[in-house]
């Protein structure tokens, strides 16, 4: 996920570019160049990107999609942080590009320095292996721990599992989503899962991946 960080680092900054021709200017000057400063570093981003995407390979064999219509990123926070305010999506392929897993939420939030993921609003996380046509989990919060590969809720959730939903919270899954389950159980029922997986988010059979990588 560390390739994906420094992915994203990469669109043209709108406020550390204005800082940086400030300091050319003083400078010229004769003055001592100063430090760039912001108002309020938590609430003011150094870049900014519209209609973001990434595509890249991971460990020479699997490839990851990203897609968001707005990236922000904080760097001078004093934890920087990157913000996807209107959603996100990201997409993880198998080595015949087939897309092996993905998730989408209204918003998201990852923290540089912890490594955590935070995806808020109707969160929806698919891993389409298994006989059973995979897994689904529905939630409102979602949390992706890279350094301990786990993800995790703290809040009411909802897996899809083949024939089975079961109901619960606090959610614990490895970061594959392969095995999972809940500190407190509500239920578990028996349904056709297929028709809820058709008004879900994204396909239910996805298709080969987009391979052309945009800057």
């Amino acid at each position: 996920m560390k390739n994906l960080r420094r992915s994203i680092a990469r669109p043209v900054t709108v406020l550390a570019a204005t800082m940086a021709a400030g300091t050319l200017f003083l400078s010229s000057c004769g003055g001592k160049e100063p430090e760039p400063t912001v108002e309020d570093p938590e609430t003011t981003p150094t870049q900014v990107s519209h209609n973001h995407r990434i595509i890249n390979s991971v460990d020479g064999h699997r490839q990851y999609r990203m897609e968001t219509p707005l990236l922000e990123r904080y760097e001078l926070a004093e934890e920087p942080f990157m913000e996807f305010r209107r959603g996100i999506k990201v997409e993880t392929f198998d080595s015949a590009l087939r897309v092996e897993s993905d998730l989408v939420a209204d918003y998201a939030r990852l923290n540089e320095v912890t490594d955590l993921w935070e995806a808020r609003g109707n969160v929806v996380a698919h891993n389409y292996k298994g006989e059973k046509g995979g897994r689904t989990l529905y939630t409102e919060r979602l949390y992706w721990d890279q350094k301990k590969k786990k993800i995790y809720s703290d809040t009411t959730a909802r897996v899809v599992d083949g024939n089975s939903v079961h109901v619960g919270s606090n959610f614990e899954a490895d970061e594959s989503f392969e095995t999972w389950s809940f500190h407190n159980t509500s239920g578990k029922i028996e349904v056709d899962a297929s028709a809820m997986r058709d008004t879900a988010a994204g396909p239910q059979t996805p298709a080969a991946a987009d391979t052309t990588a945009l800057p």
